[in-house]
């Protein structure tokens, strides 16, 4: 993250008019310094110079306002001006339908998110996107079908299979989720899977210890996924976040779970 900003910070110096340069570092301080004052300056900065750039009002809509601010009606709001901008991508549709989502718009989310797909069936994010807004919708069986297409799409990513074994213990299905972050778990220890992914994924399997343990992991190195995964906005963290020991953790950052 210290390379992130420090390369955000120079392609702003480089191109102060660019709405790109700005939209970096508003994304780098948000996720990675986890500074939302500047963020929302940049956020601002980059659509004021550039209204249509997709990038921006889509991640200020559902990162910034949604994830960290908890402002759901405004960021399906922001998020739409980008879908009418342009209609005919798959990726507009995939952020509007996962702030939808999160407002309770289940249905129009549904929907929404089944357009990105016929618009760009290769696309990795619109396929989990589409798994999770099943998912939230309370569509465990399909969730977990889209799942396993996402998976095979992507070389079984790690956030496909987090919202995959969340699925299956939503659905009465503890067993084939424990089987999933056994296969995180082996992973992590060939390669960097988010300590956060891990904690959310082993907080909706019961195994709490291991949940608590994997949220400590996930704040000490400052894990960027820590504002999605814990975010009070993404009920599968609900299981975590009561946790007293998670509150003692994220005791710094009492607007990730509160």
């Amino acid at each position: 993250m210290p390379k992130a900003m420090e390369a955000a910070r120079r392609a702003v110096g480089l191109g102060p008019s660019l709405a790109e340069a700005h939209t970096a570092l508003a994304m780098a301080c948000l996720m990675g310094a986890w500074d939302r004052a500047e963020a929302e300056r940049e956020f601002l900065r980059a659509m004021e110079l550039n209204p249509s750039y997709i990038q921006a009002r889509d991640w200020y809509a559902l990162f910034y306002l949604q994830f960290f601010e908890g402002r759901l009606a405004e960021g399906v709001a922001q998020a739409k001006l980008a879908l009418e901008s342009d209609p005919l991508s798959s990726y507009v549709h995939t952020i509007y339908s996962f702030t939808c989502a999160f407002a309770g718009k289940h249905a129009e989310a549904v929907q929404t998110s089944r357009r990105a797909v016929e618009l760009d069936p290769e696309s990795y994010l619109a396929r989990v996107i589409l798994q999770a807004v099943l998912h939230l919708s309370g569509g465990f069986e399909e969730s977990v079908a889209v799942g396993e297409l996402a998976l095979a799409m992507s070389g079984r990513h790690s956030w496909a299979m987090a919202v995959l074994a969340t699925s299956f213990a939503d659905w009465g299905k503890p067993t084939d989720g424990e089987a999933v972050y056994a296969e995180l778990i082996a992973r992590a220890q060939r390669c960097y899977v988010q300590p956060s992914a891990l904690a959310i994924t082993a907080a909706a399997l019961g195994i709490q210890d291991e949940a608590i343990r994997h949220a400590r992991e996930a704040f000490k190195i400052r894990d960027p996924h820590c504002p999605l995964w814990f975010s009070r906005i993404w009920p599968p963290s609900a299981r975590l976040r009561a946790d007293p020991r998670f509150a003692e953790i994220a005791v710094e950052t009492e607007w990730l779970w509160k």
